[in-house]
């Protein structure tokens, strides 16, 4: 549309309803950009929760329309909307890395081996505590 709009003629765009047009579909562009992050995978139902809490609205997820996102305001609450799907993909990034950890902990397997035949010990210290300092690192670091 607004493509189609650039090519009207110059007497046509000089008009104010023109103007007003041309800025309500920029505005539904930007709107529906933060309708399609709303989409996310990374918000989850708390995330809908807080993001209901902060618009003052009740919506029942199972039959949300499109028309009751519109109804918010989007334009005006834009802040509020960005602020909910950073949160909650931030959050998403952080249950990601922690889900690789504890598939590398379950799946890590310790190098033994026989000791004066007697006993068996572990072979490679160094490389099992490289990884442990390094997960509890970026564990502690996400506090």
């Amino acid at each position: 549309l607004l493509s189609d709009m650039k090519n009207l003629p110059a007497r046509l765009r000089q008009y104010a309803s023109f103007e007003f047009v041309q800025k309500t579909i920029k505005t539904y562009l930007k709107m529906n950009m933060l309708i399609v992050e709303l989409k996310s995978e990374a918000l989850k139902e708390r995330h809908w929760k807080t993001l209901m809490r902060r618009l003052h609205v009740n919506w029942v997820l199972t039959d949300l329309t499109l028309g009751q996102v519109w109804d918010v305001d989007l334009q005006k609450n834009e802040a509020v909307v960005k602020d909910t799907i950073l949160v909650a993909q931030g959050e998403m990034a952080l249950e990601e890395f922690l889900k690789q950890v504890r598939d590398v902990w379950h799946s890590f397997e310790l190098d033994l081996v026989n000791y004066q035949n007697r006993c068996r010990i572990i072979r490679g210290w160094d490389d099992l505590f490289t990884k442990v300092k390094e997960h509890i690192n970026s564990i502690s670091a996400m506090k």
